[in-house]
């Protein structure tokens, strides 16, 4: 009986895990002759306005479907050299998630920034428990809960047809290992889908206390280009957004970029 409840669970693992591993999109060749292209846009590239084209090549390639980090990377790049801080801010941001140990992603980050302390100096305590989380890209963990839902069916597979426990209990600790994944990858899920993000585009952007122009501004100060959010919810053409230190107003959709 615990044999068929193992070999059960591991199915249920198994089958949603091949079927994201199936959906994967390979990279076909008019994109990677568009990325060439836009590679030698950017190193021709002699001004801002000139940067700005190269900008809309790689928005085109991401506008198709692709998700890859490294045209997010050189989109970060191209918006730097472009003098936008805070579209390059996003791009970083967002090929984190894909290339989260790239010590030139995190350096130019930092550079874009403006600081030379740690981008991710306040963790949430999920990122301390799930000690991996920031070392394997967003996809990677996907792939793995596939892996460990494919090898804990294998070894409950064997457990009932040759009667090993040794083959039981090496099913029962591969799913415990996959469920431990499948939090981790929900996790991804979570921060970089479900909660929606954002930096200030422009340069001392005055953040209100309401969806309009008439409100009263909510801080003495603007605030400045590259400065990052969490969008709480939106209004119309307005965003209210979540900065660290738990302060919230109103600001422009056209004063940021969201992803």
């Amino acid at each position: 009986m615990r044999s068929k409840i193992l070999i059960l669970l591991t199915l249920l693992l198994a089958a949603p895990a091949l079927v994201m591993v199936g959906c994967g999109r390979s990279v076909d060749s008019d994109i990677s002759q568009k990325f060439l292209m836009a590679q030698q846009a950017f190193d021709q590239a002699a001004g801002p306005d000139d940067f700005r084209k190269v900008a809309a090549k790689y928005r085109e390639i991401l506008d198709s479907g692709v998700t890859s980090g490294a045209v997010l990377y050189n989109l970060g790049n191209t918006w730097m050299n472009a003098g936008r801080p805070g579209r390059a801010i996003a791009a970083y941001r967002q090929a984190q998630r894909y290339r989260p140990n790239d010590p030139f992603l995190e350096a130019n980050l930092r550079y874009a920034i403006g600081r030379d302390g740690s981008t991710d100096a306040r963790r949430p305590i999920v990122e301390h428990v799930f000690f991996w989380q920031n070392w394997l890209g967003y996809s990677a963990k996907f792939y793995l809960v596939a892996a460990g839902a494919i090898v804990s069916f294998l070894f409950g597979a064997l457990a009932i047809f040759v009667h090993r426990r040794l083959f039981a209990r090496l099913a029962v600790a591969g799913l415990v290992v996959t469920g431990l994944l499948i939090f981790s990858a929900a996790y991804d899920w979570y921060r970089f889908d479900y909660v929606v993000h954002g930096v200030v585009d422009r340069d001392e952007v005055v953040v209100r206390k309401g969806d309009a122009e008439t409100y009263q501004p909510a801080f003495t100060e603007p605030i400045p280009e590259g400065t990052e959010f969490r969008v709480v919810k939106q209004r119309g053409d307005w965003l209210l957004i979540h900065l660290s230190g738990d302060q919230e107003g109103w600001i422009p959709e056209s004063d940021a970029v969201v992803y």
